[in-house]
């Protein structure tokens, strides 16, 4: 039992944020902050899994990543390809000629370190993060679960199951003091507006929205090649739960790019709808 201005004193992290690394999220007060459960979710195919990917690597900060959901092929893959800025079809064929073609590219993700147990339980978690403390001396700043899907639950209840998890996270978040970042699914069903569209809070699968401090929703546009993220919960910022606030990033998701730059936009699209095969100016993209 402490007063608050002891607790205050003894808390190390006090909810900061991580790095800004696009300027429409940071303008809507969306920060992913350390000692706090964050979510995106979105439906499958959106791009949640490329969005954690890419914030994680121009974050630059310490991540612990579980990539449940995406092999580590892909993974790879994907990394090479927002990395060196070609497209993934050129990556493989890359690959296929040199294993050890973007080399040079990964001593860039030596901040990330990866888990790819596609169906981690909590122990196997809290191992992992335990062992990352042993190996570097301090705890991730960011914890990455692709996705809360994925993670073995204790009981065959599903949703109530989503819900233990999920207050599991939340206390690893607390004692970890790190940003712990999950992933999670959304209805598919068409009561919830237009597919290009942020879904709504109540889109989200299993009632699991009470615990994250943040929660974004994704909606992508292939027209214009528009990804749309909206804080539908944001307890330090602005928010709407039913997900007509958004902001706008461009996407290419050929070549793994996400960024605020509209004219890198344009030519996303163009590279959308014409089958580009080039390689992107990546330091201009980013």
């Amino acid at each position: 039992m402490l007063d608050l201005s002891r607790a205050w004193g003894g808390v190390l992290t006090k909810a900061t944020p991580l790095p800004d690394v696009w300027k429409p999220l940071a303008s809507e007060q969306i920060k992913f902050r350390r000692g706090q459960v964050c979510m995106v979710a979105a439906a499958p195919n959106a791009g949640k899994s490329m969005f954690a990917l890419v914030y994680a690597i121009k974050s630059k900060v310490p991540t612990l990543f579980f990539s449940a959901d995406t092999d580590t092929t892909t993974v790879m893959m994907r990394a090479a390809s927002h990395l060196s800025g070609h497209q993934q079809l050129s990556v493989e064929s890359n690959l296929a000629q040199n294993t050890h073609h973007y080399d040079s590219h990964f001593v860039n993700l030596g901040h990330i370190k990866w888990v790819f147990d596609s169906s981690p339980s909590l122990d196997d978690i809290e191992l992992e993060i335990k062992a990352y403390v042993e190996l570097y001396g301090i705890a991730p700043e960011l914890i990455v679960i692709d996705n809360l899907m994925n993670v073995a639950a204790e009981t065959d209840n599903e949703w109530a199951g989503l819900r233990a998890i999920m207050m599991e996270l939340h206390d690893m978040a607390r004692k970890t003091e790190a940003c712990v970042l999950v992933l999670h699914h959304v209805s598919e069903q068409s009561e919830y507006g237009n597919p290009t569209n942020p879904p709504a809070r109540r889109a989200i699968h299993g009632k699991v929205s009470q615990l994250p401090s943040l929660i974004l929703t994704l909606g992508y546009d292939p027209n214009q090649a528009i990804l749309k993220v909206a804080a539908v919960k944001n307890r330090f910022g602005p928010h709407t739960a039913d997900a007509s606030r958004y902001a706008n990033l461009y996407v290419n998701y050929a070549a793994c790019q996400i960024t605020d730059d509209p004219v890198w936009g344009s030519m996303f699209a163009k590279d959308q709808r014409y089958g580009y095969g080039g390689a992107y100016n990546v330091e201009a993209a980013n």
